[in-house]
């Protein structure tokens, strides 16, 4: 049985992801699938946590690392619909992912929505986020 939530009860303290309006607002992102916004929010909230843990390149640019079978479990899917969703963010200009090699993880660089081009971003033929 559920439980109402009531007007006089005190607010329980529960963790949340934000999940910025420009994603479903802003024409230019309407081609993103669901699980790619869900994704870039939660890459976004990992962003806090790397500023916190001084995660910056040489330029000062957070990076952060989100393991493919993170990505999987995250979205309940399979491991080819993960590299699919990281391609959809990079090519929609919201994160840029770069290969370090030698069996390191991919450095995955969250962007800010001000600077993305109005792009097709399920057909784009460059680049891999795959990790």
């Amino acid at each position: 049985m559920t439980a109402y939530i009531h007007l006089h009860q005190k607010p329980k303290a529960v963790s949340f992801t934000r999940l910025p309006n420009f994603l479903f607002e802003a024409p230019s992102f309407q081609p993103l699938s669901n699980g790619a916004k869900i994704l870039y929010a939660m890459l976004l909230r990992r962003t806090d946590l790397s500023r916190k843990n001084g995660w910056a390149d040489e330029y000062g640019r957070i990076y952060l690392y989100y393991p493919i079978n993170e990505v999987t479990a995250l979205l309940h899917c399979g491991r080819q619909k993960a590299v699919d969703t990281l391609r959809e963010l990079q090519y929609a200009g919201l994160v840029e992912i770069r290969k370090q090699g030698c069996g390191k993880p991919n450095r995955i660089y969250p962007k800010s929505y001000e600077a993305v081009p109005n792009t097709n971003f399920k057909k784009s033929g460059s680049g891999t986020p795959e990790g």
